[in-house]
Parts: C-alpha cells; sequence; structure tokens
C-alpha cells in the first residue's frame, strides 16, 4: 500500500508542477501582450504570395519524402508482409 501511496504523491507534484509551470507561461503571455506596441508594417501582396508558395513547396516535399519512403513506413509498422515472400509461397510447386 505504501507503493501505491507513494505513487499517487508523486503524480499529485508532477500536476501541480505542471500546473505552475502552465501558470507561468500564461503570465509571461500576457505581459508580452500588453507591452508590445503596434508595428504599423505594410504587408503587400507580394508578401502573401511568398508565404503562400512556401506553405504550398513544404508540403509538396512531405508529399514526396512519404511516397518515397512509403513501404519502408508499412514494413516498419507491420501492417504488409514483403511481397517477395508472398509470391513465392505461392507460386510454389504443389506436389
Amino acid at each position: 500500500m505504501a507503493h501505491f501511496e507513494r505513487l499517487i504523491w508523486s503524480s499529485l507534484r508532477a500536476i501541480i508542477s505542471l500546473m505552475n509551470r502552465l501558470k507561468f507561461a500564461i503570465l509571461c503571455f500576457g505581459i508580452f501582450l500588453f507591452l508590445t506596441r503596434p508595428a504599423y508594417a505594410y504587408l503587400d501582396p507580394g508578401s502573401g504570395s511568398m508565404v503562400l508558395q512556401l506553405l504550398l513547396g513544404g508540403l509538396a516535399a512531405v508529399a514526396v519524402v512519404i511516397k518515397l519512403l512509403w513501404h519502408r513506413i508499412v514494413n516498419l509498422f507491420g501492417v504488409r508482409k514483403d511481397e517477395d515472400s508472398d509470391s513465392k509461397s505461392s507460386t510454389g510447386p504443389e506436389g
């Protein structure tokens, strides 16, 4: 029973620590929001187009990497077996 109590107390300490960190982060974010000044910056349409190109290019690059490594990813999680072992067993002699 003592082990269970120690586990509960350590879990409570971890939760309290996490809550204190969260409160600190919220406080820092609030201070940051109230102490900032307006930038009065101008973003022209070319800037938006450049950001859009950056996002679309990044998505395309991720898609190509996933396509190239798809068989390795599937085999890593064991979703499919190797096709070579299945084809050898199904085409072998039957007698």
